[in-house]
């Protein structure tokens, strides 16, 4: 299966652009737009992460083609019978301080991916993804209160809490997309 692009690499990219989404978030948010509709359209999705683009731009092709790319995998794993999802975020030798910043983008990336998908706060979800939701709120109200924050973030039970709530939200997404597009994963599993 293919790779991921490398998150550093496609955010400078984004940031090259002036898009209106980082990395992480774009990814987010296309996992959340997938979940509130069961498929994406590619340049719908690329027009949210990008904004309002000059054509034409060497970069801003290499943006779309990475953005492409993210596209393909993502959707990939998300219907992956193993579960094999993988979230773009940051390795586990970067800086817990920075990765827990990445994972509050991500989230906010995926509630902004919900909204623009049609899932509003008046919806109708289950339980479960209800929850999932207002945990992702928390959590990027956790990445932007910790940046503010100069103590650094690298004990044991730091990094052991980060890879813990990394999980429930990779495990969440999948649990959501299959309670809001049942047909969606049940037919990927055959």
């Amino acid at each position: 299966m293919d790779q991921l692009p490398d998150i550093i690499e496609l955010g400078d990219l984004l940031y090259r652009v002036n898009a209106t989404m980082g990395a992480a978030e774009a990814q987010g948010a296309l996992c959340g737009m997938i979940c509130a509709q069961g498929s994406v359209d590619l340049s719908d999705w690329i027009d949210h992460v990008l904004g309002e683009q000059e054509p034409g731009a060497p970069t801003l092709h290499q943006a779309v083609d990475k953005l492409t790319q993210l596209e393909q995998v993502t959707l990939a794993t998300m219907n992956d019978p193993v579960a094999d999802f993988r979230m773009l975020l940051l390795d586990d030798d970067d800086n817990l301080m920075d990765r827990v910043e990445a994972l509050a983008q991500w989230c906010e990336g995926f509630i902004y991916g919900l909204a623009a998908g049609g899932i509003t706060e008046d919806s109708e979800l289950p339980d479960d993804s209800k929850e999932l939701v207002g945990d992702m709120v928390e959590i990027t109200r956790a990445g932007h209160e910790g940046s503010d924050d100069s103590d650094e973030l690298d004990s044991e039970s730091d990094l052991e809490a980060y890879e813990e709530i990394e999980e429930y939200v990779r495990m969440g997404v999948l649990m959501m997309y299959e309670e809001l597009q049942p047909l969606q994963t049940a037919q990927s599993i055959h």
